[in-house]
């Protein structure tokens, strides 16, 4: 029987995002409020705008005419998972795990439309880094009872006429293989 653990995260500065403590053989996945970056107030732009929050905090227009009013960096979104200490069932010290990253778009006015993944450390890849992606999934070697942590980078496409604070919204889903 596979378990899993799901939280949200978001763009914004004022979003917690924290999971529940595990159960034996879950998961957590951690997105705290500190890393997750927010792109500050954004003057309208006439076309849809990218913004991309790199995997080193730095924040670039990539196309449209929205403004940023910072040119300060962010902290990049950084994701933790940790493993339930009693894990009889699902060990964590042998079982992959698959991480499925989805942006939510309802009711926000930005959305994220690209996921780029940059630094972990605590485990490795399966079959290498995944490629930068819209919806993302890739796997895990085993964590043990540790924590690990990956940083990484997303495009932010802010609707036309939208102004003053960015909220974007994304899911992390992570499951034993």
């Amino acid at each position: 029987m596979m378990r899993r653990s799901r939280v949200s995260g978001g763009l914004a500065a004022s979003c917690l995002c924290l999971a529940a403590v595990p159960a034996a053989g879950e998961v957590t996945v951690n997105l705290p409020a500190p890393t997750t970056p927010a792109l500050g107030e954004i003057v309208a732009g006439t076309v849809p705008t990218v913004f991309r929050i790199g995997v080193d905090g730095s924040v670039t227009r990539i196309s449209g005419d929205a403004v940023r009013l910072s040119n300060a960096p962010v902290t990049p979104p950084t994701m933790r998972l940790t493993c339930g200490l009693l894990n009889l069932a699902n060990l964590c010290v042998v079982r992959n795990i698959r991480i499925t990253m989805t942006p939510q778009s309802s009711g926000t006015v930005a959305s994220v439309t690209m996921f780029h993944i940059g630094a972990i450390s605590g485990t490795s890849f399966v079959g290498g880094a995944p490629a930068d992606a819209s919806t993302m999934n890739f796997q895990l070697t085993p964590m043990g009872l540790g924590v690990v942590t990956i940083q990484f980078g997303v495009d932010i496409t802010v609707a036309p006429g939208q102004r003053g604070a960015t909220v974007t919204r994304y899911t992390v889903n992570a499951d034993f293989v």
